[in-house]
């Protein structure tokens, strides 16, 4: 049994494929085929059924699956405990942020890592979570700050901080941060919306809960182009509180909470289980929660409540 068979499990698990797991790990499927038979012989037991589905886990292959995740999660422990010694890191790093955090973290990320660690290349992405988790999942990203996110046994999660989700409107429309206004009377109201995105699948599964549709009048996946059809009159929208804070302390907006039921989003830090610098992606990690606690720490006011060290 070795490294790569334990990942070979793993990719086949959340892939549910042979061919989705190879292209995932880079190699032919043949050869990950002669992997998976050499464990499954090992072990003497098949860990997966095959059937129209695809590659679906056995109950032994479950609990193997569970064991591998922590295994491979305190090898990257060891080797970050082992690579701590380095004076500096090198190479190339990719982190993604939602476009909101983007905006007040990717300064002040960029220059704390440049100033410590000068041969360090950074890239920032910013995008929505479905995309993030992407990134993460296909190698292109190594760390990530996103939202709503489907599991997966590719990634280490841990969530960071949870906001109340505002409706938003002109500062005529009535509404008020100290009035907190039901779901059901948010969808009277015309709305202009994020396009299929996470905070979206937040909203579109508690109207479903409560059996009540938006009265949809625009989309969009760019935050900017929302608020500006909001301030033009267009519509409602339904945003993360942090994000608008500076425009309804400039009275440009005003916003209520969402109550029955109460809207919220759940900010999480990522990375990849399997990734090509445990030591680089735990400095990113303790860099950006630095950097998040007390700027979120900030809107506690607002309802924002900080996770991370809970």
């Amino acid at each position: 049994m070795d490294l790569k068979q334990l990942r070979t499990i793993l990719a086949i698990a959340e892939t549910g494929s042979l061919t989705k797991a190879a292209e995932l790990l880079h190699i032919v499927q043949p050869a990950l085929s002669r992997q998976l038979k050499q464990l499954e012989d090992e072990l003497g037991t098949p860990l997966f059924e095959r059937n129209r589905l695809g590659m679906v886990l056995t109950t032994p292959g479950r609990r193997f699956v569970d064991q591998v995740r922590v295994s491979l999660k305190v090898l990257n422990k060891a080797k970050a405990d082992i690579g701590a010694a380095a004076a500096n890191l090198t190479g190339s790093v990719a982190v993604g942020m939602l476009p909101g955090l983007a905006a007040v973290l990717a300064g002040p990320l960029v220059t704390s890592l440049r100033q410590q660690y000068p041969d360090l290349k950074v890239r920032i992405a910013t995008g929505f979570s479905d995309f993030l988790q992407d990134g993460l999942e296909d190698g292109k990203l190594d760390i990530c700050l996103m939202g709503d996110y489907l599991q997966s046994e590719l990634l280490l999660t841990s969530p960071v901080f949870r906001e109340p989700i505002y409706v938003v409107g002109l500062p005529d429309c009535g509404l008020s941060q100290s009035h907190p206004i039901t779901l059901d009377e948010v969808a009277k109201r015309p709305m202009v919306v994020p396009e299929a995105q996470s905070l979206r699948n937040v909203i579109d599964r508690a109207c479903t809960i409560i059996g009540v549709n938006l009265n949809l009048v625009a989309e969009s996946d760019n935050t900017n182009v929302i608020l500006d059809l909001v301030e033009r009159g267009v519509g409602y929208t339904i945003l993360p509180v942090m994000p608008i804070t500076p425009m309804l302390k400039a009275k440009r907006i005003v916003g209520a909470p969402i109550i029955s039921p109460n809207l919220h989003r759940t900010v999480i830090i990522g990375s990849p289980v399997i990734n090509r610098n445990p030591h680089m992606v735990e400095t990113l990690q303790r860099e950006l929660i630095d950097l998040l606690r007390p700027f979120v720490k900030k809107f506690s006011c607002a309802g924002v409540e900080w996770l991370y060290d809970k």
